[in-house]
């Protein structure tokens, strides 16, 4: 299951800090002995080091509720900046006290000794002179060890956090659906999800949570819906954030976040090239798939989790388990389906270039197109007809440009990733193919060039005027077409300088004109981007290549 997979990840991670305890920077160190005799104060807030503390499971907010070993300063000391102490300051600094000596009385472990004789022989007026300040943060170095780090002391503070979770945050005890032991169940994730890039709050969302009774199961809300213990729950929330926090780890497409890794946390860039393909290293990562060597691991596993945001909650729109040597020939295939001979240097897009072609806005693109596309390139499933459906509707608003080099590369990846339609589109123009959308296409591209020889500089072509019904009913607009680029023809015939151009011309609208036994009234949607490619294949065709290739 998704969170397993991500608490598996999370163990490995070093940087991780152990359940109920995170990281933080820290102003100031409290050096001393065994004997609890001060060292010496160490300044650290600008070293840029990070230190882990005991977090509480409830936070303190104007609550007297110090942390373990690390903590303000007015916690340590009371109030660092002036001798007297209020009756609140004396209570913070009393609790830290008791709280330490605590854990000394669960783990007997000298270090803590060592600290509370510190706490005990040290009085606040033999530091006012330091820099220090009440909001500065403080911890404590033995022997230039720290007790944070040493095991007992941890499974002091986790027990007591445990306690906690089952006494004021939840009574909910059960099998935990992850490491599968009787534990105290989380109430709500204690880890949310930092989804600001894709529309998710600033305090995070939530995976798990159930705030109406629809979404309740046999009466339990909010995380009890999923029986998950607080350690679990953590762990998978802390592994998703690292990922998201990481370029190398995810890839946003329109508006969804996609995280990824491997079961022993091994390198993969292939996403990098879904999102910004680089010429030099998406060159080598084709030819490695053209000589045999390729780049992946066999059978290491991969994992990749797709999230967006819906307000303060987390939402999963696709879950993938496969292994990188899938994934790299998912994406070699997304690459060599996108290449076109159009006389052009070769060129490829990442996956929201191609996305950005169906539509004129960013916010105007479909989600389902996004998802739909990145499924292709990730999975190899088979773009759905919506992604058509923008394309074809891109192509007709777009007076300009029509049928780009991106719309025609989108257009023949649509219909290689559904081989049961029967049309394998090639890179190059297929004179072959007999489908009569197709060769309307290639049509109506031969009499926008007769038109454009025999008038330079026109302004308005019969593209601008009649694409759009030329595309969906070819039969009421090709008959007045080819009577017009009959008298085309014969003013390139006439003219020494274009009688050349009028023989190709002319006998490429013979070849196309005998396969058309008649046209169509209607194109449907597939027809419709049969007749694009046809159009942008003929006008890219050059007959020179063809004679290259036969020599």
């Amino acid at each position: 299951m998704i969170l397993e997979k991500l608490c598996e990840f999370a163990e490995t991670v070093e940087d991780f800090p152990p359940p109920h305890f995170k990281k933080r920077s820290i102003d100031y160190l409290i050096e001393i002995n065994e004997e609890g005799e001060l060292l010496g104060f160490t300044d650290v807030s600008d070293e840029g080091k990070i230190f882990i503390y005991a977090d509480h499971l409830i936070g303190r907010t104007s609550q007297v509720k110090p942390h373990l070993l690390v903590d303000k300063a007015s916690y340590v000391f009371g109030n660092i900046e002036e001798e007297s102490l209020s009756p609140r300051q004396k209570k913070t600094k009393n609790e830290f006290y008791k709280l330490i000596l605590e854990s000394y009385q669960a783990t007997n472990e000298q270090i803590i000794y060592s600290i509370l004789k510190f706490l005990e022989n040290t009085q606040v007026e033999d530091h006012i002179e330091n820099d220090l300040k009440n909001n500065n943060w403080i911890a404590f170095r033995v022997n230039g060890k720290d007790p944070l780090k040493i095991d007992s002391i941890q499974e002091f503070w986790q027990k007591r956090q445990n306690k906690v979770a089952n006494e004021k945050r939840s009574d909910f005890i059960s099998e935990c659906l992850i490491c599968g032991q009787e534990k105290v169940i989380a109430d709500r994730d204690p880890e949310q999800f930092k989804l600001l890039r894709v529309g998710g709050q600033s305090g995070g969302s939530s995976l798990i949570s159930a705030n109406h009774k629809s979404f309740e199961s046999y009466g339990l809300s909010g995380s009890y819906i999923a029986s998950i213990c607080f350690e679990c729950a953590t762990q998978y929330g802390r592994a998703a954030n690292y990922l998201i926090a990481k370029k190398d780890h995810c890839l946003k497409i329109g508006d969804i976040l996609y995280i990824f890794w491997t079961k022993n946390n091994l390198e993969f860039n292939g996403f990098e090239l879904l999102e910004n393909p680089e010429e030099n290293e998406l060159r080598d990562f084709l030819n490695s798939f053209r000589s045999g060597k390729k780049s992946y691991i066999d059978d290491e596993e991969f994992y990749c989790l797709a999230l967006s945001a819906n307000n303060s909650r987390a939402v999963v729109r696709d879950w993938i388990s496969t292994t990188i040597k899938n994934v790299e020939e998912n994406i070699n295939n997304y690459f060599r389906e996108m290449k076109l001979d159009d006389n052009k240097s070769d060129r490829y897009y990442g996956i929201n270039s191609l996305v950005s072609q169906t539509a004129f806005k960013f916010d105007d693109i479909k989600p389902i197109v996004a998802e739909s596309l990145a499924s292709y390139a990730i999975k190899g499933n088979s773009l759905v007809e919506a992604v058509l459906f923008n394309i074809v509707k891109r192509i007709k608003a777009d007076v300009e440009f029509r049928v780009t080099r991106p719309r025609a590369s989108l257009l023949k990846m649509y219909f290689n990733s559904h081989p049961e339609g029967g049309i394998k589109v090639k890179d190059k123009l297929n004179k072959k193919e007999n489908n009569s959308a197709y060769l309307c296409g290639r049509l109506f591209s031969v009499i926008e060039i007769i038109q454009k020889k025999a008038l330079p500089g026109i302004k308005s072509t019969i593209v601008d005027r009649y694409y759009g019904t030329a595309s969906s009913a070819p039969a009421s607009v090709f008959g007045n077409l080819i009577r017009k680029a009959q008298h085309h023809l014969a003013k390139l015939r006439k003219e020494e300088s274009t009688t050349g151009m009028y023989y190709w011309l002319q006998s490429e609208l013979e070849d196309i004109m005998v396969e058309l036994n008649d046209f169509p009234a209607t194109l449907s949607l597939k027809e419709q981007g049969l007749f694009a490619l046809g159009y942008y294949q003929q006008k890219a065709y050059r007959p020179e290549k063809d004679k290259e290739g036969e020599n």
